[in-house]
């Protein structure tokens, strides 16, 4: 708890020079502004002055003085954009800007976490503080097709790997456009290196772009928190757990499932994950190196049926794409 109290004060800490650094930036524009145009200081000391001039007349009973004040500052303020629209700057130059505007860079909505302070304390609470470096190399826009064979068919999916993983991406593209209209869930799976975690972080990242909340976990992570979680019943800071997060963020990345020791301890908590979170309609994605048949001799019935029942499974064939780059990079070298 000490860790995820710390994150937290952190992140509020953060938050504050955020915020603090946006108005030493609103200011030396002002200052800029101020000094290439004088008139600009002129229209803000009038706005200031008739606000002042207003407050003490509805102080002493005049109730039009704001609505007065209103009018009169539009009028001002009207002026004012018209100088700098035709000195060449925007008419919000010289507004207060913040990182998120949803939160004003506050980290709350109301009482409410704002979901950029939600992301950012999942991302401390996993120790995956990397992952959105990882996320600006691993996307949409950089996935590559060229790593799949384009000429010979899978028999059992008829397709080359190359057909197959353009319907794939297809369909997780499907998967980001979709999420706020329905609930749908996914489970990636195929053989190692074939691009399973590099297509799970295209959608983190175009969901993340969005202002959704999601969550990426190995499965050793989410057992770990489980675990962690069943010796520590303390209810202080509970709503902060990464554990939390797992059953209430938008979405829910479980990688490399399988790769976990496996007991009872894992499958009724994977049970539990998998059912909570459907039963709550929040989308999980799960991708595992494990075949359908693996997968259901390794997990219990009622899991392996929970899934194939209500997750849209996307397997991904080829040949393993890291050895593909390490011949290509050994290639390049022999070259030189």
């Amino acid at each position: 708890m000490q860790y995820e109290e710390q994150s937290y004060r952190h992140l509020l800490r953060q938050y504050e020079e955020t915020r603090m650094r946006h108005l030493r930036e609103q200011r030396a524009r002002r200052d800029d502004i101020y000094a290439k145009l004088p008139e600009i200081a002129a229209f803000d000391s009038r706005i200031a002055e008739s606000s002042v001039a207003a407050a003490r007349a509805a102080l002493n009973g005049d109730t039009a003085a704001l609505e007065r004040l209103s009018d009169t500052n539009r009028l001002i303020s009207a002026q004012k954009e018209k100088v700098l629209r035709e000195a060449g700057y925007p008419k919000d130059f010289l507004e207060l800007t913040y990182t998120c505007p949803d939160c004003k860079d506050t980290g709350f909505i109301g009482t409410e976490k704002c979901h950029c302070f939600k992301q950012a304390l999942t991302l401390a609470l996993s120790k995956n503080s990397t992952l959105a470096h990882i996320l600006e190399k691993e996307n949409f826009e950089t996935f590559s097709f060229s790593y799949y064979d384009d000429l010979t068919a899978d028999p059992q999916l008829h397709l080359t790997p190359r057909d197959n993983i353009r319907m794939v991406v297809a369909d997780a593209r499907r998967f980001v456009d979709e999420f706020d209209t329905g609930c749908r869930n996914l489970l990636i799976y195929g053989n190692t290196g074939v691009g399973k975690t590099f297509l799970t972080n295209c959608i983190a990242k175009a969901l993340m772009d969005t202002a959704h909340h999601v969550v990426y976990v190995t499965s050793h992570t989410l057992f770990e928190t489980f675990e962690a979680h069943r010796f520590d019943r303390s209810e202080d800071f509970e709503d902060t757990t990464l554990y939390h997060y797992i059953f209430n963020c938008d979405l829910l990345i479980i990688d490399d499932l399988g790769t976990e020791l496996s007991n009872a301890f894992t499958n009724s908590w994977l049970y539990t994950c998998v059912n909570e979170r459907h039963l709550r309609q929040n989308a999980t994605i799960i991708s595992t190196n494990l075949s359908l048949e693996q997968l259901r001799d390794r997990y219990s019935e009622r899991i392996f049926s929970r899934i194939t029942g209500n997750y849209t499974l996307l397997k991904l064939i080829g040949k393993d794409i890291r050895v593909l780059k390490r011949m290509e990079e050994a290639n390049r070298g022999a070259l030189r």
